[in-house]
């Protein structure tokens, strides 16, 4: 086998695994009561895991997040490639972390819980001289950020409160769908944009599409290897752009 069927063959093996993914997860959260440890401000049964006192932006986002239970994260860059990326939530506490994001470079992965949603994201990255911070065991970790060398970027953006009430309502009537959360780390700064996974049944078996996009950016839409949409993003001065970007 030579390399370019090798190539193929890896790329149609990660988008069959994470269809799979993504639809276990949509199972999960149809068919089974999710459990989850800790204190949530965005889950739905606060009540019943004795929070106290609670905000009124807390009591908010349990409003606005009732029955959302999970859905698909996208996190990607554009511009130059971001190394040493950390990114804190509202609590200063660790949400992700990667060494190095490209613009080919984007990760997808899935949560099970709305409360993974972040009322704020604090993200910087760095020079390629930073190191992993220490743990909370005193070891250096990549999962737990880095620190050092030159800070290149530093943002700091709103999140959940954010994603409009009709995307959520939409993802509560229509069981077969996920919200889909977007991080794009930009050379002037971190935009944040959402859409809905909705799945559906089609010929040659079941499949998903992109709903309802907003926010900052939105990559391009592709059918067949081919762009039959172009990408946009909201520029500092508030206008929406076309972008080249392929991912």
């Amino acid at each position: 086998m030579n390399m370019k069927n090798t190539g193929l063959l890896s790329g149609f093996v990660v988008l069959v695994f994470l269809n799979l993914q993504r639809q276990l997860l949509l199972i999960l959260l149809v068919g089974v009561p999710l459990m989850s440890g800790g204190c949530s401000l965005l889950t739905s049964d606060a009540s019943s895991r004795k929070i106290v006192n609670l905000t009124p932006e807390d009591r908010l986002l349990i409003h606005k997040y009732r029955g959302i239970r999970g859905g698909v994260l996208y996190i990607s860059a554009a511009g130059e490639k971001k190394n040493n990326v950390t990114m804190l939530n509202q609590n200063g506490v660790v949400w992700n972390s990667k060494l190095s994001i490209g613009e080919r470079g984007g990760s997808h992965s899935t949560f099970t819980d709305a409360m993974y949603i972040p009322r704020t994201l604090h993200i910087t990255w760095r020079t390629d001289d930073a190191e992993p911070r220490e743990n909370r065991n005193g070891v250096r970790d990549v999962t737990a950020g880095y620190e050092g060398g030159t800070i290149l970027g530093d943002y700091t953006v709103q999140v959940a409160s954010r994603i409009p009430d009709e995307v959520l309502d939409f993802i509560r009537t229509n069981g077969s769908s996920l919200l889909r959360l977007k991080i794009r780390l930009a050379d002037h700064g971190v935009l944040v944009g959402w859409d809905v996974e909705e799945w559906y049944n089609a010929i040659g078996g079941r499949t998903f599409r992109y709903v309802m996009p907003g926010g900052d950016f939105r990559e391009p839409q592709i059918k067949h290897g081919e762009i039959i949409e172009r990408g946009w993003m909201i520029t500092p001065d508030g206008k929406k752009v076309e972008m080249n970007w392929t991912k």
